[in-house]
């Protein structure tokens, strides 16, 4: 599965944002990465909720998952890792996450 679309959120201070988010699956587990389109709040700061969010929506095992961030302003300079703490059951969507 390869995947890649516009993802809108509500930011900080319920901004409308958006990112271009990018999964790809390999042996079943499941990378996504969140792409800074800088329209919103950014994608550091919102990356739980858009986690979450997405996790949510494709039905998707979050222990299964790998996620990264990268910012299109910056040219892609780096991709960082992001590591979430998922706790079943505890919000709307089904998952609160800490990192």
């Amino acid at each position: 599965m390869t995947k890649e679309f516009i993802h809108p959120f509500k930011g900080f201070g319920r901004v409308p944002s958006t990112c271009l988010v990018r999964m790809y699956e390999d042996d079943g587990e499941t990378m996504i990465c969140f792409i800074d389109l800088d329209d919103g709040t950014s994608v550091t700061n919102a990356s739980e909720q858009i986690a979450a969010e997405i996790v949510t929506e494709y039905k998707l095992s979050p222990t299964n998952c790998r996620f990264f961030e990268t910012y299109q302003q910056y040219e892609y300079d780096n991709f960082d890792e992001i590591e979430y703490e998922w706790i079943m059951g505890k919000s709307p969507g089904g998952f609160l996450i800490s990192w």
